[in-house]
């Protein structure tokens, strides 16, 4: 029994865990974001550099109006599915069964959206290549 108490597992996160935890794309380690999604009021702050490995965030100047493409995307997603949603579940509301719960989600995922497509953009398009010897193992 004691030889699985000192069993350690090297693991390496993949891209898409590194994407939906909004982690850093060069190390996989740091954390994009200050503070956790749900609070409202700091959702979108961020760290300029990495705390691991000190990559700097923003590639370029103005980097992050491509992001806003990406949760356009996402918006119409989310959009889509809750209107095909409540047509088939809801047997075809009127008008205002659709506007109010689809404005609704739509506002309420605001933080969400924001953070999926800023990690989801710089990880896709940032060019960063990830280079898993820069995190130090303990």
């Amino acid at each position: 029994m004691s030889q699985y108490q000192t069993l350690k597992l090297d693991h390496q996160p993949s891209r898409f865990q590194a994407i939906t935890a909004c982690k850093c794309p060069q190390c996989r380690e740091g954390k994009m974001f200050k503070y956790p999604f749900f609070r409202v009021d700091k959702f979108d702050q961020m760290h300029n550099n990495c705390p691991v490995c000190n990559l700097r965030y923003e590639v370029e100047p103005g980097f992050w109006y491509g992001a806003m493409f990406v949760s356009y995307g996402f918006s119409i997603l989310i959009l889509a599915v809750l209107g095909v949603v409540l047509y088939w579940f809801f047997n075809d509301p009127p008008i205002m069964g659709y506007i109010i719960p689809i404005t609704v989600i739509s506002l309420v995922s605001v933080p969400f959206n924001f953070r999926i497509s800023r990690s989801v953009f710089l990880h896709l398009f940032g060019f960063v290549k990830y280079k898993p010897e820069i995190v130090v193992n303990e």
